[in-house]
């Protein structure tokens, strides 16, 4: 029997998974509620059998532009359609911005097998390698790891 999957807003109830998720993953900080949209209830999750396997963030802004950020999947889903699913969300949250008045969506990624499957599905992916400035406020873990030594950085040095 072939699984059905829902794609529904993210509901508050949901938050507290999705923390778990993040924190699963050493490479990814948890983002606050307030740097998501609308309190960490901007956005989307798609389920399989009624079990939630991956949620995204749709950033819709005061231009035509929107952004798909913070996805985040559950570490122990590991089908193979796994990616293929969370293009499916992307496709959903773009069609969200798009509802919404946007002209143009984009994404990052780290993996290539995203981009390779964004680009099977028809998406534009730029072959680019590009640096991102990612400025915020450092988080008491990223401080602990951070070792400046004993004199302070400053944007002078």
């Amino acid at each position: 029997m072939e699984k059905k999957y829902n794609i529904r807003p993210i509901r508050v109830e949901d938050y507290s998974t999705l923390i778990e998720w993040w924190e699963s993953y050493e490479h990814v900080d948890v983002p606050s509620s307030d740097i998501l949209p609308n309190g960490g209830l901007g956005g989307l999750v798609i389920e399989i059998d009624g079990k939630m396997i991956a949620a995204a963030y749709v950033y819709l802004t005061n231009s035509a532009m929107g952004y798909i950020d913070f996805l985040v999947s559950d570490p122990s889903y590991k089908s193979p359609s796994k990616y293929k699913m969370l293009l499916e969300l992307m496709e959903a949250c773009t069609a969200l911005a798009l509802h919404q008045g946007c002209r143009i969506v984009w994404a990052m990624t780290t993996y290539q097998i995203m981009a390779d499957i964004a680009s099977e599905m028809g998406h534009d992916v730029l072959d680019d390698k590009h640096m991102i400035i990612y400025t915020h406020q450092l988080t008491d873990k990223k401080l602990k790891q951070k070792q400046y030594g004993k004199k302070k950085k400053t944007l002078e040095q």
